[in-house]
């Protein structure tokens, strides 16, 4: 369930354009500017905002881009339509995201005070639209089922690129922090874990560095 719905998420996010164009043109044959990862390439750069985080993408991690590119041009070669075109291209970017969110408790502490100030904002408006969102939120963020919704896409958006952004640091400059078993948390309601988290984004320095990692590696 968690990856299906991430799929979708990462769809809207990521492949406004090329969703567009993939309806514009033959599943088949050279008329289908998909089947070429140039074109892949300038479809998924094009897209607002969904271009910025490819951009992200392709500059912090650039063998995933080039992969991204080569799995939607592989499927449009074979004749896949819309749908089978945007499932394969959405389950390779959530499973990369997945991969690499798992490598942010090594993140330098500027990027992961990005992500957590993305993560805010991404909170605050589920608190202020959908309370009940947000306590799916807080219930389990890696799965979108229950709390996603197109209205959140930007801020979904901001919060992908920061997290790009602080995997892509954690691989160039590792914090060094010891890595220890975590226990995973009791769900918190909407108001107590956006609370949490702007009480985490007040602390000190040498403190925060010590708090955040952590609930991190719970698979919050």
């Amino acid at each position: 369930m968690s990856g299906r719905w991430r799929t979708l998420a990462l769809v809207l996010v990521v492949l406004g354009a090329m969703a567009w164009a993939i309806t514009q043109v033959r599943p088949t044959g050279p008329q289908n500017p998909l089947t070429d990862p140039a074109s892949v390439e300038r479809e998924l750069l094009a897209d607002r905002p969904g271009g910025l985080l490819s951009a992200t993408i392709k500059r912090t991690f650039p063998e995933d881009f080039e992969a991204l590119k080569t799995v939607v041009a592989e499927r449009a070669r074979a004749g896949g339509g819309p749908q089978d075109i945007q499932q394969a291209a959405g389950a390779f970017v959530g499973e990369a995201t997945r991969r690499h969110r798992a490598g942010l408790v090594q993140a330098p502490a500027p990027q992961l005070r990005a992500y957590l100030a993305a993560e805010i904002a991404l909170v605050g408006k589920l608190a202020a639209t959908s309370p009940e969102r947000c306590d799916a939120y807080f219930a389990d963020p890696l799965d979108d089922a229950g709390w996603f919704a197109p209205d959140l896409r930007e801020l979904y958006l901001r919060q992908n690129i920061a997290l790009w952004e602080a995997a892509g640091a954690a691989r160039d400059h590792p914090a060094g922090r010891a890595a220890s078993p975590a226990e995973a948390k009791p769900a918190a309601s909407c108001d107590a874990g956006l609370a949490a988290l702007e009480a985490i984004a007040a602390l000190p320095p040498a403190r925060f560095e010590q708090v955040y990692p952590q609930l991190l590696a719970t698979g919050h």
